[in-house]
């Protein structure tokens, strides 16, 4: 299948198809975090919680990367109201540069995310784990410390701490466990997990068991897990929606 086939047959989602959902669970995220605050909910409930809301507006951030722009509305409350995942922590646009910039370079050493491919799965935790500030580093050390980098920056810093004054010791690490375990898991999974050889460079990868399936379906959703299996894919037609590409993978393996 060639390029301008799979542009036909699937073209990329506008990006309004996950701007909403991806400001529903960024809201919905910081609305758990408030409540177990207020006493509302029990904080080992509100953490796991909060992880999973976390990791379903990771997918919908991930695939707004790859929708369709055009003549979309030039800004979206999704676009600012991130789920902040540390003290220093970049912005949309400057996420969706490094994130384009990893399709077009992976695994080479222009490749923002190569660290967090490395073969070692300690290592590449390591590295998942300092997400936030390496991919903050590592765009600053590329483009300069730009203006806008500065005071988006210093902005997401004000309210990061505004957030820690609020919840006091008790939201410190509310907080920063949901943030730290749920990044943490995403850049994980679609770095070392996705990159490895029992998925990358696979047209029809292996299935997942049956009950992991089924439980990662319903906490995380299928785009999700379709994502994962299909990475490989994902990068061969970066503008293709997740959903599309088991059939893809089928087309693919009878051409």
């Amino acid at each position: 299948m060639s390029e301008q086939q799979a542009w036909a047959l699937y073209p990329p989602d506008p990006a309004r198809r996950y701007e909403t959902p991806m400001l529903a669970y960024s809201l919905a995220f910081y609305a758990c975090y408030g409540v177990a605050l207020l006493g509302w909910l029990p904080l080992w409930f509100a953490g796991p919680l909060g992880v999973l809301l976390l990791l379903r507006y990771f997918n919908r951030f991930h695939e707004l990367l790859h929708a369709d722009v055009r003549g979309n509305t030039p800004w979206h409350p999704a676009h600012t109201a991130l789920i902040v995942m540390g003290p220093i922590y970049l912005g949309y646009r400057q996420l969706r540069v490094e994130h384009l910039l990893h399709h077009r370079e992976e695994g080479s050493p222009l490749d923002p995310d190569v660290a967090m491919l490395h073969r070692s799965p300690l290592v590449s935790l390591l590295w998942c784990f300092l997400q936030p500030e390496l991919s903050w580093f590592e765009h600053v050390r590329r483009v300069g410390l730009r203006r806008e980098v500065l005071v988006g920056t210093l902005g997401r810093l004000a309210v990061w701490t505004a957030l820690m004054l609020v919840g006091g010791w008790p939201g410190f690490v509310l907080y920063n466990v949901m943030t730290r375990v749920g990044n943490t898991l995403a850049w994980f999974v679609f770095g070392w997990v996705v990159h490895g050889s029992w998925l990358w460079g696979q047209v029809r990868p292996p299935r997942f068991p049956g009950f992991l399936a089924r439980i990662w379906v319903v906490l995380i959703g299928w785009e999700n897990l379709v994502g994962i299996r299909f990475h490989f894919l994902h990068h061969v037609f970066p503008h293709i929606p997740d959903r599309h590409l088991p059939e893809v993978s089928r087309r693919l393996a009878f051409d």
